[in-house]
């Protein structure tokens, strides 16, 4: 998701640019106050925009429908999982497509797009759609994530090293540590999850590793690997050992990756 919106988060002349003119800062203030609201064709789904780097984000995904091609969604699609949800885009984005009767859940550790993700739930009558604020993939209560002064780009841990032209701040918080599984047997029961999309910022590997009662469940995967978690080849030498077959890749960079796997 992020390199919809790469010229903004990591040119690092520009991001000079907008913080010595703290033009940023003025963009989301009066986006706050006043969001880019639209109506999508079809079935009217619609979205908001609260933040500079979210208009980009949903002009891709949702209006040019560039971000992830239409024949990755399995047919019928009843139910999925966002693990990384942002602000909800990917979730209006299935809606348009297959209609509000979708049942699912929505995960995000960045307490601010949790609050977004939920309004898209509220506005667009996905009644059978959940919102979480916590972390997958990791044990405990609770554990630490980095929020970055741009929402589409929080992790795991602090990025200076594995992104360093990426300038801006980073801060520390905690946030509750979710079993996908159990959240899932309590909401769901023994329902398939028919498409996963997994965007967990360096956490993807440990997530495969711990969650493998719910991973059964899963017919699709639409999964982001990141190279400050893991490599590409041991990313998918997992999804094998965990029954998945890479259908393709949809997109590889040196830091990160997208692709599609199904259950064998």
């Amino acid at each position: 998701m992020r390199k919809v919106v790469a010229s903004l988060s990591r040119s690092a002349l520009l991001r000079r640019t907008i913080k010595t003119l703290r033009l940023h800062e003025v963009a989301n203030a009066f986006l706050r106050r006043r969001p880019t609201i639209k109506e999508l064709p079809g079935n009217g789904i619609i979205y908001r925009a609260t933040r500079l780097e979210s208009i980009p984000l949903a002009v891709e995904m949702l209006e040019k429908g560039a971000l992830y091609p239409n024949d990755v969604v399995p047919a019928p699609l009843v139910s999925f999982a966002d693990l990384g949800c942002n602000v909800g885009y990917f979730t209006c984005w299935l809606a348009q497509q297959r209609g509000r009767a979708l049942k699912g859940i929505m995960v995000d550790a960045n307490p601010d797009v949790v609050k977004e993700a939920q309004w898209h739930t509220e506005v667009n009558a996905l009644n059978n759609v959940h919102v979480y604020h916590g972390i997958a993939g990791t044990t405990g209560a609770s554990a630490d994530f980095y929020l970055y002064d741009s929402n589409i780009c929080s992790a795991s841990q602090p990025l200076n090293e594995a992104l360093p032209d990426l300038k801006g701040d980073w801060k520390k918080i905690s946030v509750p540590a979710l079993s996908i599984g159990r959240i899932w047997g309590e909401r769901f029961g023994d329902l398939p999850c028919d498409l996963l999309k997994l965007d967990i910022e360096g956490s993807e590997l440990q997530f495969l590793q711990l969650e493998t009662e719910f991973l059964k469940r899963v017919k699709v995967m639409i999964a982001e690997w990141h190279s400050w978690g893991t490599t590409r080849d041991a990313f998918v030498q997992e999804l094998e050992r965990q029954g998945f077959r890479l259908n393709r890749i949809l997109d590889d960079s040196p830091t990160m990756g997208t692709l599609v796997a199904s259950r064998i």
